[in-house]
């Protein structure tokens, strides 16, 4: 063996790259031990993207230490499903370039945030269904590089996530769908519609029955305002609508005892016939909401 070979070799022992105690190899017995944990370990930029597939079991004693012994070379790591806890990530808080972290249905909790909180490279983290609320979301506020935070079904609230984007105001929060939200501004909405319907007033328009003269054509030019028809009688009628030229147009059935309400062009005029085609009246919109009562 050459001095120039010899003294290279003697480097790289002195380096420990050489030995079965030198920094590669222990990375790769890590490795080998995530792999048999049920780990998937998949090169990423330079590092690697680790993965347990473990839905609904807890994570095997030291794997997360195996993880933590990677330390800057983790830049993924996704416990989706397990039932990792806040105590385990004590480990994870050992990855200082972790930059993507999926928690999401795992059983960690407020504490397990502060473990959380050195990691300054995580742009992602995901705690869909878990056990954190607005109390853990303060320690969340140290990560400066935070991007997208999803909190959905968890016990965050509105205002947990205000206080975290004054924080943070660059973070994107989702905090999905909540269902009873939903239901309570439709609710709102429906409530605020009818009240709507109250505070309008109408003027009574003038019923003509049938027989007295002919209904006259609608006119052009109206301004279109809103109708209210009572049905009164004891069966259905039908609303037809006096065409400029005279003709019928029909719109509408209108069963006993309901009311409709539809838009209208003032001048218009509208005629009321039986189910039989048999007129019973008519009356002519004006500009002003207005309502008629088609009688028994």
């Amino acid at each position: 063996m050459s001095f120039s070979l010899c003294k290279s070799v003697w480097v790289l022992l002195a380096l420990g790259l050489f030995t079965t105690g030198g920094p590669l190899q222990a990375d790769q017995g890590a490795l080998q031990a995530i792999r048999e944990a049920g780990g998937i370990v998949r090169s990423m930029g330079g590092g690697w993207e680790i993965e347990f597939q473990r839905k609904g079991k807890a994570m095997k004693s030291g794997s997360l230490v195996d993880v933590a012994l990677l330390g800057e070379s983790v830049l993924a790591l996704n416990l989706r499903g397990t039932l990792t806890t806040s105590v385990d990530l004590k480990q994870v808080g050992k990855l200082p370039k972790l930059g993507r972290l999926h928690l999401e249905r795992t059983e960690v909790g407020d504490d397990g945030m502060a473990h959380l909180a050195g990691l300054k490279d995580l742009r992602y983290l995901n705690l869909y269904g878990t056990k954190v609320s607005d109390s853990g979301l303060v320690h969340l506020a140290a990560l400066e590089n935070l991007e997208r935070l999803y909190v959905w079904e968890t016990a965050v609230t509105t205002e947990g996530c205000a206080a975290l984007s004054r924080s943070l105001p660059a973070l994107k929060i989702v905090r999905g769908v909540n269902l009873d939200e939903v239901a309570a501004e439709a609710e709102a909405r429906e409530k605020k519609k009818e009240e709507k319907k109250k505070e309008v007033v109408r003027v009574d328009l003038k019923w003509t029955p049938a027989g007295t003269e002919t209904p006259p054509r609608s006119k052009g030019g109206g301004t279109l305002s809103s109708i209210s028809i009572i049905n009164s009688r004891e069966e259905s009628v039908k609303l037809y609508w006096v065409e400029y030229g005279g003709g019928l147009k029909y719109y509408a059935e209108i069963a006993a005892g309901d009311t409709l309400t539809r838009g209208s062009f003032s001048k218009a005029t509208w005629l009321i016939t039986d189910l039989n085609e048999e007129p019973l009246g008519y009356f002519t919109a004006t500009v002003e909401p207005s309502q008629v009562k088609v009688p028994q």
